[in-house]
């Protein structure tokens, strides 16, 4: 608490206006005060002196100030339901969390808003898809967003088209890009400098350097001069395809022009020539950036740490870390994950620890790359209670177990003998609401079974037969659905009466009435026959 802060508070407060101290909040936002920010936000709760404005203002704060749980945790306690509904207070809260890699519990809140009367606006969906940028399956996911906003009535716009395009690039899908650009021009809507690089971007990904020489034509037609970031894109593009002749070019033109001064584009060059393999000539280009004074945010610094780091050359990639310490005196998070990784990669303990020392002491918070990076390292290594204490972690601070993540940690503990801690962790996967793959499936048995846990393979056994029956059934598998009951049948399979009607209700739902008939005169007949010599499948 800051005694200034409540003194003027108390001498002054009573006499200003709610919008009088949301002007004050966001005044201690821009200049990062952050605990200045909370203190006022709270005194103007006890003085009953807020709006939707003033949460608006103090979620986006938390969001920028990485303190998403203080925001999360107002936003699910508020009382107000008008508020709590506000499209402005949910769509800041949305943000907070996307900007802070929380995309998971976003969607899942946004559910949730709409249960509780939220409308959404385009906002709040550009917001929700800029979210699916980086994701995993982003692209699927979004796909399914898409159908809830057509379903709204609301109109595509410049951002959310431009959203799409992102989306698209990131995921290196050129030809759906193609699409959403003509899409968005034959609605009347026009392309900016931001739609013709997300495109580029895209093209990037696959080399396709022609189509991109073209967009640029069309765009210099529609009378658009190719600013900063478009020609980065297009130096992007060459470089990509190879054409390094081309990307130096550009570059020095860049350079002549005064548009590379920043490191993007010779990141951009370097990180082309160390995938070719010209690592020389990329250090070349790093060197040549140094020489001229360009301020480095640490990414060129990542491309040339992670180029040395796959060729073996930890020593290189110390002495790039000393260097960019002596010049920042600070690291970011893509810097610590690039370090993370080299010296993982290294198999270098020393350095692997000195570097999460370094995150604590810089205050940076770990993302779901960092405890990908140091599961896979200390399954490595076979440290399989750090990986299981940094699967705690990772789930302590908000990101969801997947089964990439925890697989190796099932077959490292299996390996060494702990087939119960094992089988936990694979509970705890599908107490998320997993879909589990068959590998996992095969491998947990496999587990259970030489750790004589066989009352629990067993348990795993009747899971992966319902599964496999609900797929078949949802999919309309019909020979397969009838091979997998005839093969349950001869293994003396009985069916538990909760299981069959189950079963039998999700036959009739899909219009499989056929198969439902039989199942129930199989099993049910089956059931007096044999008595209790048949395994249940409850």
């Amino acid at each position: 608490m800051t005694e200034n802060l409540s003194d003027t508070l108390e001498w002054v407060g009573e006499n200003l206006q709610t919008q009088d101290l949301n002007l004050v909040l966001r005044y201690f936002g821009r200049m990062q005060k952050w605990q200045e920010v909370s203190q006022l936000f709270d005194w103007m709760k006890q003085h009953g002196k807020v709006s939707a404005a003033s949460y608006t203002s103090f979620i986006t704060l938390m969001g920028k100030g990485h303190q998403t749980r203080i925001a999360l945790d107002l936003y699910c306690n508020l009382e107000d339901e008008h508020i709590k509904s506000n499209v402005f207070v949910c769509n800041s809260m949305l943000k907070c969390l996307i900007s802070n890699g929380r995309v998971e519990t976003a969607f899942k809140l946004f559910e949730q808003m709409k249960e509780g009367g939220l409308n959404p606006d385009i906002v709040t969906y550009s917001t929700l898809l800029a979210g699916r940028v980086k994701a995993r399956h982003g692209y699927s996911k979004a796909c399914k967003l898409m159908e809830d906003f057509k379903g709204t009535g609301l109109k595509f716009d410049s951002v959310m088209y431009g959203s799409l395009l992102a989306l698209c690039a990131s995921h290196n899908l050129d030809e759906e890009a193609e699409t959403y650009f003509q899409q968005m021009k034959n609605e009347g809507l026009p392309a900016n400098e931001f739609h013709y690089s997300s495109l580029l971007n895209a093209y990037a990904a696959k080399g396709k350097h022609e189509k991109a020489e073209k967009l640029i034509d069309d765009m210099k037609s529609a009378g658009l001069v190719p600013n900063k970031v478009v020609l980065t894109s297009l130096l992007k593009v060459y470089a990509r395809s190879g054409l390094f002749e081309k990307a130096g070019e550009l570059l020095a033109e860049l350079d002549v022009s005064g548009q590379a001064l920043d490191e993007m584009p010779y990141c951009l060059m370097m990180d082309g020539l160390a995938k070719a393999g010209k690592i020389h000539d990329a250090q070349k280009i790093f060197d040549e950036m140094k020489a001229k004074g360009i301020r480095s945010d640490g990414y060129s610094y990542s491309t040339m740490i992670s180029t040395y780091s796959k060729i073996g050359n930890i020593e290189e990639v110390k002495r790039l870390e000393e260097e960019l310490e002596n010049i920042k005196g600070k690291y970011d998070l893509v810097v610590m994950n690039t370090l993370l990784n080299a010296y993982s990669r290294g198999r270098d303990m020393e350095y692997v620890m000195r570097t999460l020392k370094k995150m604590d002491k810089f205050k940076i918070c770990p993302d779901r790359q960092t405890f990908s990076i140091l599961i896979s390292y200390f399954c490595k290594e076979k440290l399989y209670d750090l990986a299981q204490r940094t699967l705690e972690d990772m789930q302590v601070r908000g990101h969801r177990l997947t089964e990439e993540l925890c697989s190796s940690v099932i077959t490292g503990l299996g390996e060494s003998g702990r087939a119960e801690e094992a089988f936990k962790l694979y509970n705890q996967l599908k107490s998320n609401r997993h879909t589990l793959s068959k590998v996992l499936h095969e491998k947990i048995l496999n587990i259970l079974v030489s750790g004589r846990m066989l009352k629990e393979a067993y348990t795993v056994m009747k899971d992966v037969l319902y599964i496999a029956l609900s797929r078949y059934i949802e999919q309309g598998k019909k020979r397969e659905l009838i091979h997998l009951l005839k093969w349950m049948k001869n293994q003396r399979y009985e069916l538990a009466s909760s299981t069959l009607n189950s079963v039998l209700k999700k036959l009739r739902e899909s219009g499989q009435s056929d198969v439902a008939e039989m199942l129930s005169h199989e099993f049910t007949s089956s059931g007096k026959q044999a008595g209790n010599s048949h395994a249940r499948l409850e």
